[in-house]
């Protein structure tokens, strides 16, 4: 995410508004409301099925990271996704959940879970983090569990006690506008310091975050204007919901994902770390076995494979007759010398004008030669590090 991208997306997003407003009328038109409820499931699942992996992936790496704001982010979206699901199934027209679906229980479901992830957004935004010595999961967990519980029950048990939050064909309440516009003000904190700790680091994922809040900010703020819950603003600030849903998983899902080095002990680290300098070596790292009498081939990885024409599905499984007919005897007669005495061997061979080492050293098992570990260099005419040695004397006179 650019500087550039972050305030194209945003433009977008506010011009996309202006225009609804715009032709509110005749948008409105073909939105037919029989089908609004399916459209409010799928807008609505997708948020729950974000929220329920972004609780599942940091529950399972926290034994690796410790980290107290994941962990805080984790049943943050717990929390929301248990939510948005009750506002989902209880939302008017859906089929008998417990009792029968109603605006009142839907809307109170949906502003209770927007106070409580605005809130600790703001938390996991703004605490410092810190390696957790204990493992409070379940703990958490089970508090959460409680927390949810009581809501629940309370919003089925006392739905016609609560205060009326939307008026069906007039639009929301003074007090639902007063809770969006505090859940709005949170978003606006979220976003301010999004990019404040962009501007210190200028990294990218904090644009990602800060875009998402833009998106949420401006779908509480429709939220405050819609009159009946299956109009075209009430479908909007649903679809600016799931589009901000959708930049929260790249800013704080992703990223996280892509910079998991938490996740590998010492060992993985550093086979990770082997592999990358394998992979990156300008040379050829391969293996052979022995099928019969045919030795097969496995790349590894190295960067002079490229240069000399080949690609790797062209190599792997295949034997030299295949992909180099034309030094295939020569070569094998040391594959097979290093397979039948367990001998360590170096030779050069000439491909293409060009000259390259190849050395080969056996892989034992139980007294055996199972595998063959082989590499292979280019031999150049002259020093890199002459030559660079001259570069070095000529540039101090």
């Amino acid at each position: 995410m650019s500087e550039r991208r972050f305030l194209v997306y945003t433009v977008s997003a506010v011009m996309l508004l202006v225009l609804i407003h715009l032709y509110h009328s005749e948008l409105s038109s073909y939105l037919n409301p029989e089908n609004y409820i399916a459209f409010h499931t799928i807008l609505e699942f997708f948020s729950i099925a974000v929220s329920f992996s972004i609780f599942s992936y940091v529950w399972k790496s926290f034994v690796f990271s410790k980290s107290r704001r994941l962990l805080l982010l984790a049943f943050l979206f717990f929390i929301l996704g248990v939510l948005d699901l009750f506002h989902t199934l209880t939302f008017k027209g859906m089929p008998f959940f417990i009792t029968e679906s109603s605006i009142a229980k839907a809307t109170w479901f949906w502003i209770l879970a927007r106070i409580i992830g605005a809130v600790l957004m703001v938390l996991v935004l703004i605490l410092p983090d810190r390696k957790l010595t204990i493992d409070p999961r379940r703990t958490c967990l089970t508090l959460c569990a409680v927390i949810l519980s009581v809501i629940i029950f309370l919003v089925f048990k006392y739905e016609n006690s609560l205060p009326l939050l939307v008026i069906e064909g007039e639009g929301t309440t003074v007090l639902k506008n007063l809770m969006e516009y505090g859940v709005s003000f949170l978003y606006f904190i979220s976003i301010v310091v999004s990019l404040y700790f962009y501007n210190e680091g200028k990294n990218g994922q904090h644009l990602f975050i800060a875009l998402a809040f833009t998106f949420l900010f401006l779908s509480e703020l429709v939220f405050t204007i819609y009159q009946s819950v299956y109009d075209i603003d009430n479908f909007t600030g649903h679809l600016y919901k799931a589009l901000g849903y959708i930049f929260i998983m790249k800013g704080f899902y992703f990223s996280t994902i892509a910079d998991d080095s938490f996740l590998k002990n010492p060992q993985e680290k550093l086979w990770r770390q082997t592999e990358e300098m394998i992979q990156t070596h300008y040379g050829i790292i391969f293996r052979l076995t022995k099928q019969e009498n045919d030795f097969i081939h496995q790349i590894v990885g190295g960067g002079l494979l490229e240069d000399l024409g080949f690609s790797p599905n062209e190599i792997n499984g295949k034997t030299l007759v295949e992909f180099l007919p034309v030094k295939a005897a020569r070569i094998e007669r040391y594959y097979e010398c290093v397979w039948k005495n367990n001998e360590k061997i170096v030779f050069d061979v000439e491909i293409g004008g060009d000259t390259y080492a190849i050395s080969l050293v056996p892989v034992m098992n139980n007294g055996e030669v199972v595998e063959i570990a082989g590499a292979v260099m280019g031999i150049v005419k002259y020093s890199r590090l002459d030559r660079c040695s001259r570069s070095t004397k000529a540039g101090a006179m």
